[in-house]
């Protein structure tokens, strides 16, 4: 009886799987940019609780997705002072680094906010600013595995890098050690995997990940495009992916 019900409910989820994966979603910017909000934190960074919180309270903005996209990068530079962050990754922390080196913040530090590419102070309390500039539509079609994407800028774009990332939501991390020990952390808009593709004809056909790490309750995508190796995005969008898609 148990194995007849458990293979009915492997069936199950499989079925639901396969639904998920044979959707057709579409994300869409519109020409308007739309802003690419990135948070550089770590769970072993007493200061980052509250920036991780603020990230998490953007899930009820209405604007998420269509007027911004917020992607936290967990970096591993604090890894050796107690406690290593189960999301953290070295080219994370090179990302940081570059947008040091690319003048857009003088000094590399955890939580640090961007927003769309340059340093972004006074974040708490206040809303993601609307950029409102024309800069032409981002358009991505999704179905199985497969996204191709279609960046139609206003001015010719070089060498166009297209950065896909999956972002996982709903974590919730047992801290044993370092600055923040005894605490539970609630964490949101998690990177878990960045790809990159460059065209010069501004279109991309891509597969995503068969799988991501660690498990988390809900996904979705974050998906930009720069010129070359500028960390300013030309234009961003995302949003969530299928239940049971991962």
């Amino acid at each position: 009886m148990f194995k007849h019900a458990l293979i009915t409910l492997i069936f199950i989820i499989f079925c639901f799987m396969q639904i998920a994966h044979s959707q057709e979603i579409e994300f869409k910017s519109g020409n308007k940019q739309v802003a690419l909000v990135e948070l550089y934190t770590s769970q072993g960074c007493s200061s980052c609780p509250p920036a991780d919180k603020w990230l998490t309270n953007l899930k009820n903005e209405p604007g998420l997705w269509s007027e911004f996209v917020p992607i936290a990068f967990h970096v591993d530079y604090w890894d050796y002072l107690g406690w290593k962050d189960s999301f953290s990754k070295a080219e994370y922390s090179d990302r940081q680094r570059l947008h040091r080196a690319q003048g857009n913040v003088k000094v590399v530090y955890t939580p640090g906010f961007f927003l769309n590419g340059k340093e972004w102070r006074g974040r708490f309390g206040r809303k993601v600013p609307s950029v409102g500039n024309e800069v032409g539509s981002l358009n991505a079609v999704l179905k199985g595995n497969t996204l191709s994407v279609d960046y139609q800028s206003l001015t010719p774009v070089s060498d166009a890098t297209l950065n896909v990332g999956i972002l996982g939501f709903g974590y919730q991390t047992p801290i044993n050690a370092g600055e923040n020990s005894n605490r539970v952390l609630h964490e949101d808009f998690v990177l878990l995997s960045l790809s990159k593709y460059v065209s010069t004809k501004q279109n991309w056909e891509v597969p995503l990940p068969k799988k991501v790490m660690p498990v988390a309750e809900k996904y979705a995508l974050a998906i930009w495009v720069s010129q070359n190796n500028d960390l300013k995005p030309l234009q961003t969008t995302g949003g969530w992916l299928p239940e049971n898609y991962y």
